[in-house]
């Protein structure tokens, strides 16, 4: 019976230093990492912004491979959600609540039906490069508070992870851009279609433009003289701007014919002089050949009219390799 009250004291003590322990720690949390990433804010944006993207770079997918995931059926923006269980990491969701372009994108996340936290990556530009602070706060209940610095340890240690392979991902990314040339573009014929969407979109609504415009020229015996192309009417380029893209696409053809769907419309450019270069590598670098062009027409007193074309050169699905896609870019200038 001795030991046996002895025993109970023992574990009331023990009990009554922790209670009491949890009073000496806050009840909130914040963990913040940051990284200097050499790559286009519009591809950092998207790979933190689409939930798709998260596979690149999600240090809990390299870590358990028993997670499952699931993706809301839009999977970037607001609203957008992934949900998980694991035998290891059990369930939980993380849903994106705000964010602001190639700015911030804010997230709830909850973890086995706790209260939820908040997370927030943060863009910026610093020395040419993209610097990327992940953020998560909260409040602990009050049991849980003694293991606060624990718990804010382990989610610095899955910041470190991710935000090293977000970089590494971001900076592998393959491009090459040509030489600038200038020279007279003829006046071409085009079929195209206008469309609206996100940043994170674009390569769907390319996809259904290219559908309707594919299928009219081929059904109407149409003969298509160069790859398919793009022209974006409008486009956001800076932090915070609205995340809204004006977007034309089509085909340059040899004739036109009389009978034309509605959602299409047929036009003949002007001859003009123009600056051109053939970038090389994924569509998503793209933004650095239109980078050097722009600066190449600065340095030569060449002044950019109207918005240029991207002419796609190599068809991915005989090309597989995205280092070897070309992509002509042609602006007009005077």
């Amino acid at each position: 019976m001795k030991y046996l009250k002895v025993i109970l004291y023992a574990l009331l003590g023990i009990m009554s230093i922790y209670l009491v322990s949890n009073f000496f720690f806050s009840e909130k949390f914040k963990v913040s990492t940051s990284i200097e990433i050499d790559s286009s804010p519009f591809i950092v944006y998207d790979q933190i912004n689409n939930f798709e993207n998260w596979e690149n770079w999600d240090p809990w997918l390299d870590t358990d491979t028993t997670i499952r995931m699931t993706l809301s059926d839009t999977p970037y923006g607001i609203d957008a959600s992934r949900t998980w269980q694991s035998e290891n990491s059990g369930s939980g969701k993380m849903e994106i609540i705000d964010l602001d372009f190639i700015k911030q994108i804010d997230f709830k996340i909850t973890i086995d039906g706790n209260s939820p936290f908040l997370a927030s990556c943060y863009l910026e530009s610093v020395n040419n490069k993209v610097k990327v602070s992940w953020e998560n706060s909260g409040e602990l209940p009050f049991l849980a508070r003694i293991f606060g610095p624990v718990i804010s340890k382990m989610m610095k240690g899955d910041h470190v992870k991710g935000l090293d392979m977000l970089k590494r991902f971001c900076e592998s990314i393959p491009s090459q851009s040509g030489e600038v040339s200038i020279q007279e573009w003829e006046s071409q014929k085009i079929i195209s279609k206008t469309d609206t969407c996100s940043s994170s979109n674009i390569s769907q609504s390319l996809a259904n433009i290219y559908s309707d415009v594919f299928k009219y020229v081929y059904e109407n015996t149409l003969i298509s003289t160069q790859s398919p192309f793009a022209q974006y009417l409008s486009f956001p380029q800076k932090p915070g701007d609205n995340d809204y893209v004006i977007l034309k696409a089509g085909a340059l053809v040899d004739n036109f014919n009389d009978t034309l769907n509605s959602n299409l419309k047929f036009e003949q450019t002007a001859t003009f002089l123009s600056a051109q270069a053939i970038h090389k590598g994924d569509y998503r670098t793209l933004f650095d050949t239109h980078k050097k062009i722009q600066s190449y027409c600065d340095n030569n007193n060449y002044t950019v009219i109207g918005k240029p074309y991207e002419i796609y050169v190599s068809d991915p699905e005989t090309t597989v390799n995205p280092a070897d896609w070309e992509t002509l870019i042609i602006y007009e200038i005077e």
